[in-house]
């Protein structure tokens, strides 16, 4: 992995709002009122568009017959892809969500009582009000989302948190996150040389693990600004430490 730039963090892992609300208006508002006065931690300068949530959703979507999933969402936000999810969700599936703005957390916990979408999966779905470097996870999940504004962090941290996320998955497990279009030539006409070297170590970063796990991608125009997604898939064998060998989940 490339090494990150002598800058300062920009970002503490607090705060991944991007997306539409639950329940309208309310959570409109709270969506904008976070991204006024935090938008380093917000990382949008508008909520995500159904289009983008539906993209992200994809591994979820109807293609065949499959068991009990489970699903993590990383930086739910306002919870325009938390819907998403919710809609998708088999009888035996679950969901856990992760957002650490306590705002954020109100408008979702909110929204699995009065949102008609989100209170029909309210049995399934698990609100963790934490940064997902705090939350302990153990490899089960067979599909994250990855909300999280990875432009705004230093470079290793987003390094730590897509293997966090690759060693969570399920052996070929999938993990879709996205991107904002256009925010690499934003960088060099408006910021700072440190902050563009940082944005072109992420975005180095970002390009390794797409390369090393990527199974495709896609642009997303109906989005404000348009977004990229990234589908990347866990290992389908693990190295068991002691023999050195592949060793094949099964069961």
């Amino acid at each position: 992995m490339a090494a990150g730039p002598t800058v300062a963090v920009m970002t503490p892992l607090t705060s991944t709002a991007r997306g539409t609300s639950p329940e309208g208006p309310l959570g409109g508002l709270a969506f904008l009122r976070e991204a006024v006065h935090s938008f380093r931690t917000t990382g949008a300068i508008a909520p995500s568009s159904r289009h983008l949530a539906a993209r992200l959703a994809a591994p979820l979507r109807p293609g065949g017959v499959r068991g009990p999933t489970r699903v993590l969402e990383v930086g739910a936000g306002t919870g325009p892809v938390t819907r998403e999810l919710a809609g998708l969700l088999g009888p035996a599936d679950r969901l856990d969500v992760v957002e650490i703005n306590p705002r954020f957390v109100d408008v979702l916990e909110r929204g699995l009582r009065t949102d008609r979408v989100l209170a029909t999966a309210a049995d399934r779905i698990r609100i963790i009000p934490k940064s997902i470097t705090d939350v302990d996870l153990e490899p089960r999940y067979d599909v994250i989302v990855s909300c999280l504004p990875f432009t705004n962090f230093a470079p290793r941290q987003v390094g730590t948190i897509l293997d966090q996320y690759l060693a969570a998955l399920v052996l070929g497990g999938t993990l879709t996150y996205f991107g904002y279009l256009g925010t690499q030539a934003a960088r060099r006409l408006f910021d700072s040389r440190a902050e563009a070297a940082r944005h072109r170590e992420v975005a180095a970063v970002l390009a390794e693990y797409a390369e090393r796990y990527g199974s495709g991608s896609s642009t997303v125009w109906a989005n404000v600004p348009p977004a990229r997604v990234w589908t990347l898939r866990a290992p389908a064998t693990r190295i068991h430490p002691a023999v050195a060998a592949p060793v094949t989940e099964t069961g």
